[in-house]
């Protein structure tokens, strides 16, 4: 093994020198005085020359702005005296910055400036009482379209909670059919009378393609137009029945059954009975539609305002804010004629409590 000289660290010793000396290669520790050198020290000089001049600088700008006198135009003035509530704490907090909710905090900056130019206050405590009369402004634009919101609410569903409405009056009925009053009351209902005419029109259908009512037909028609005598089902029935039994009947028995209509015009008597059927109800559906198409009219226009509860509780919420903003435009009208040099009395503040 080649032996050499290795310059180890103090804090690598316990760890390393072992090692080498069990792999054969002969070490020699000397210590290394970690004196600078001439770049090293010309390096640190340099830092501290540094450090130096810019406390040095620091010193004479602190200097410098204590004989400074701030601007001197009307309009440099006017600039700078809004510095102190530039960024006012309450300001900060009013403006809803993120969300489906989110504010203009360029429109609240605005409406601050517009009234600071209007109002003109001067003084830490004035620039408070505008910057609150803005804030109690801008809570009453939102109540304002929380009243819109709660409205649009109920006007933007409306529509559907109407049709809703009438579908499950539709189911309720169907499940009662042939019982009570079942059949008249979706008749009162245009989803109901749509149902109807679609029961019809597959019946009608049916007897075309097979030129008598099928069993299936047969039960629909009893199930959703009952079996009163006289009625569409009890003629359907008869003539479906000649259709298909009445040629072998006149067959058999001439003289009783020979009048007997033909299958195709017992087919077509059905056909016309059905359509009749579904022509009264068309009539009767545009009535309806039409009857409900005002009430909807009648019940969007009431809508208009407001739940109760939701104007109780907005009126409670700006009954509160107005009364912030009159005290607020009070008390900074009062600290203006006083700046001004008027003579005014001390307020008198009433406090009325319902609590017994």
């Amino acid at each position: 093994m080649k032996s050499g000289d290795y310059v180890l660290r103090e804090t690598q010793i316990s760890s390393n020198f072992g090692r080498l000396q069990s792999a054969g290669i002969e070490c020699t520790l000397r210590r290394v005085d970690f004196t600078p050198n001439s770049k090293a020290k010309r390096r640190y000089q340099q830092l501290q020359d540094e450090k130096n001049t810019s406390l040095a600088k620091t010193q004479a700008n602190r200097k410098n702005a204590l004989n400074s006198t701030g601007p001197k135009t009307l309009e440099g003035k006017n600039v700078v005296k809004w510095n102190a509530l530039k960024h006012g704490l309450l300001s900060k907090e009013i403006i809803i910055k993120a969300g489906d909710g989110k504010e203009s905090k360029a429109e609240f900056k605005v409406l601050l400036s517009e009234l600071r130019e209007d109002l003109q206050p001067e003084g830490i405590l004035e620039e408070m009482l505008v910057e609150k009369i803005v804030i109690c402004y801008w809570r009453l634009r939102r109540a304002l379209r929380c009243e819109i919101g709660e409205i649009r609410r109920d006007l933007d569903t409306a529509s559907f909670k109407e049709i809703f409405r009438r579908l499950d009056q539709v189911r309720f009925e169907k499940q009662f059919l042939g019982l009570g009053d079942s059949r008249h009351n979706l008749e009162k209902n245009s989803l109901g009378l749509h149902y109807l005419l679609g029961v019809l029109e597959d019946v009608r259908k049916g007897v075309e393609e097979m030129g008598h009512l099928s069993e299936e037909s047969m039960k629909q028609l009893a199930k959703n137009f009952g079996g009163d005598e006289n009625g569409l089902t009890h003629w359907c029935f008869i003539f479906s029945k000649m259709a298909t039994e009445g040629p072998e009947e006149a067959k058999r028995d001439p003289e009783h059954y020979g009048d007997t209509p033909a299958p195709e015009k017992c087919k077509e008597i059905i056909s016309r009975m059905i359509n009749d059927e579904k022509k009264k109800m068309e009539d009767l559906k545009e009535i309806i539609e039409e009857n409900e198409n005002l009430e909807m009219e009648a019940k969007i226009a009431s809508l208009s305002l407001p739940s109760k509860e939701a104007v109780d509780k907005i009126l409670r919420y700006e009954t509160t804010i107005e009364r912030q903003l009159y005290r607020a435009m009070s008390e900074l009208e009062r600290l203006q004629r006083q700046r001004k040099g008027e003579f005014l009395p001390p307020p008198i503040h009433v406090e009325v409590s319902s609590d017994k």
